[in-house]
């Protein structure tokens, strides 16, 4: 009797905890190749298994085809542009995108209030020379030559070298 009275309180406190692990939530319209893509990436470069992750397609502004946002503390949200329909620019964007995840999580991105690297973000830059921007592109071209065995749709050139 000791032995079963024990084993079930063992197992109501292990069922009490608060066990967390890695998730990515995804609206249903969401290819699952694509979260599989997101999970994938989480895993290998987010050794964090508290960190959750919002996917959805969303009616963007024209000409953005994605959006990162930190919710709270390891809680984001990608938003891709419900209109993106090429399999392989969407998986670009969708590492773009993850790649300002990583920013925001290693704090070289914050979002309240808008900075990077400690320095007020400059939203008068032209996209192409926001240092956030190039960051996320330098971020998808690893993660795709990491997660992906095909060609990238875009060539980054890395100017820092």
């Amino acid at each position: 009797m000791y032995k079963i009275k024990s084993f079930f309180i063992i197992l109501l406190t292990a069922l009490c905890l608060n066990v967390k692990s890695q998730q990515i939530i995804a609206s249903s319209e969401i290819d699952p190749l694509e979260v599989i893509l997101i999970h994938r990436a989480a895993k290998i470069y987010l050794k964090d298994t508290n960190v959750q992750i919002i996917v959805k397609n969303s009616p963007l502004y024209p000409g953005l085809e994605g959006m990162t946002q930190q919710i709270g503390p390891k809680l984001y949200s990608i938003d891709i542009a419900f209109d993106l329909k090429n399999k392989k620019e969407r998986k670009w964007t969708i590492l773009h995108e993850f790649g300002h995840v990583l920013d925001f999580y290693l704090g070289f991105l914050s979002q309240h209030p808008p900075r990077w690297m400690g320095k007020k973000i400059d939203h008068r830059l032209p996209w192409n020379l926001r240092p956030w921007e190039i960051s996320a592109d330098n971020w998808a071209a690893e993660l795709w030559a990491a997660l992906l065995d095909e060609p990238p749709p875009y060539v980054i050139w890395n100017m820092e070298n």
